[in-house]
């Protein structure tokens, strides 16, 4: 991994500033690149917020196609963005998620902590060692094994195992929490007040942050559940966590203003790129909304009902709008793809459904780091992994219900009431020992749209389908889910290829980033056995090594 000059990295990334919180300009004249021209936190704390909104859209972007929610009218091998296509990662000359994590979130909050700790404002400290964690499991999420304990050292760190960070990251939780408790860092006499136009989210609230901390601590315990550490004591420790975080919880939102440039959300109409060449526009509008999400999760009917509306789950109307088809299938409706199987001849993008339409689409709206129905779902997973399956029903009814409110589904509304009392309520809501996994994830799916954990999920239960036939508790979790079409068959071979155990291995994580590591580091990408490899794609994560 390239380390660029952290200060003259800064410097550049700080011309956010004037965009996110109307501040002067910092810069002086003629300013020498090699020498340290000093950043303050109050400048450098809105850009390391703005940056993780954008690491939450940049994870969750990939996710929404790996996880099959979203797919595209074509359905060629290769694809720009392999994501949306056949799989072939290796050909793509950059991943948003890694340079967002080592250098927009991970130099500027470096040069933050040294500005906050030159003033003993530990305020910022605080704020900025959060947010790092939370970007830190992110990218191990995706990449695996990284740099962490060298990654500003040289320009090409060892990379650590993703056991020894994820060891890191529960370390560094409980250290942060305990310092939310110390009146001498939360109310040290250096400490700046940490302003709305600073801090977007909380407004420099510190227990609130600290709520925030105790939720990524629930989510990194979560990763031992079901295949690394899954017993009883793994389970109250997630428990725990979770009632910590939801003492007092406030959703840490960041909310855009709408507009032009990075005033717009990421997900919106606008379709903004920040930085150019280094991220991803949403490509929304290009977008179809997969048959597994459509028919199989949210039941999708081909003619609308009085009491159910136009799908069994009615946050399907709130996600997004149904749309006219062409000539001879003019009706309007959700219509769906499968993955990567592409349009028929006389259909066009704009005959599926707009996806501008739900609460995280549109210019002025907001991504959350963190909800609430993950906190809720999380512990309805311990609950359930403990043996208390009422406790985890209550909990995932809790979620849908919370869920429905979010996107604005009436609460008296009679298909809010079928999906919930009615009709549908033994298929998605049974009682007892009928309750089981396959209900639990999959309204966690739903709740997850467009959320980085939709992905992290799907692996974690390593895509359990009637294929693969990878069962928890005895059961399937999601039954109905199959692979893409049109695979790259180089590296995954043909859906008819009659070897059912290749044929069903499925993509785990991403390739290191190709404009940075395979050219500086190389030598640590052949130590993995990474480097230009199609089969590192498919070694699961260590929190995913199926038992």
């Amino acid at each position: 991994m390239i380390i660029m000059k952290i200060v003259k990295y800064i410097i550049g990334t700080l011309l956010l500033c004037g965009s996110l919180t109307g501040c002067e300009d910092m810069l002086d004249d003629n300013i020498n690149p090699d020498k340290s021209n000093k950043v303050t936190p109050e400048q450098a704390l809105p850009v390391v917020m703005f940056y993780a909104s954008q690491a939450n859209y940049d994870h969750a972007e990939y996710g929404a196609y790996l996880s099959m929610a979203l797919t595209t009218g074509g359905k060629s091998q290769t694809n720009t963005y392999a994501y949306k296509g056949g799989w072939e990662f290796l050909t793509m000359n950059r991943h948003p998620q890694w340079r967002r994590h080592f250098y927009d979130i991970g130099a500027n909050v470096n040069e933050l902590i040294k500005a906050a700790e030159r003033i003993k404002s530990l305020n910022f400290v605080l704020i900025a060692r959060t947010i790092r964690l939370m970007s830190t499991q992110l990218t191990t999420d995706m990449f695996g094994d990284m740099p962490r304990s060298e990654a500003y050292l040289s320009n090409s760190p060892k990379y650590d195992s993703q056991e020894s960070i994820y060891q890191w990251m529960l370390q560094e939780a409980d250290e942060l929490i305990a310092l939310y408790d110390n009146p001498e860092w939360t109310q040290a006499p250096g400490n700046i007040k940490i302003t709305t136009k600073m801090d977007r989210v909380f407004g420099g609230d510190l227990g609130k942050w600290r709520q925030f901390t105790c939720a990524l601590k629930a989510r990194i315990l979560l990763r031992k559940l079901p295949n690394w550490d899954n017993n009883s004591n793994s389970c109250e420790q997630i428990i725990s966590a979770v009632d910590a975080a939801l003492d007092n919880w406030e959703e840490p939102r960041y909310q855009y203003d709408g507009g032009t440039g990075v005033a717009s959300s990421p997900w919106g109409p606008s379709q903004p790129i920040i930085n150019g060449w280094e991220s991803r526009g949403n490509l929304l509008d290009k977008a179809i909304v997969s048959k597994y999400f459509c028919v199989d999760v949210m039941g999708v009917f081909e003619k609308p009902t009085l009491v159910s509306g136009k799908a069994e789950d009615p946050r399907l109307e709130k996600m997004m709008t149904a749309r006219s088809g062409p000539e001879g299938d003019t009706g309007i409706k959700f219509r769906y793809l499968e993955n990567n199987i592409g349009m028929g001849v006389s259909y066009k993008e704009r005959n599926y459904p707009d996806l501008f339409a739900g609460i995280y689409t549109k210019d002025d709206g907001y991504i959350p780091l963190f909800t609430k129905e993950e906190l809720l779902l999380i512990k309805a997973e311990a609950s359930y992994w403990k043996g208390d399956k009422a406790t985890a029903r209550t909990l995932t009814v809790a979620a849908a219900d919370y869920n429905m409110d979010r996107y604005g589904v009436p609460k008296t509304s009679l298909p809010r009431k079928n999906y919930f009392e009615g009709t549908y309520k033994e298929k998605y809501f049974p009682e007892g020992n009928a309750f089981t996994l396959h209900h639990l994830m999959l309204q966690k799916y739903v709740c997850m749209y467009l959320q980085p954990e939709q992905w992290t999920d799907m692996r974690r239960y390593n895509y359990s389908n009637n294929v693969n036939k990878k069962m928890y508790d005895g059961i399937i979790v999601y039954p109905t889910l199959k692979r893409p079409y049109n695979l790259y068959e180089p590296y995954w071979l043909s859906d008819k290829n009659p070897d059912a155990t290749v044929k069903e291995v499925w993509l785990q994580r991403i390739n290191y980033d190709p404009e940075t590591e395979e050219k500086y580091n190389r030598a640590e990408l052949e130590r993995l056995g990474a480097y230009k490899n199609a089969d590192w794609l498919k070694v699961p994560m260590i929190w995913a090594v199926y038992k």
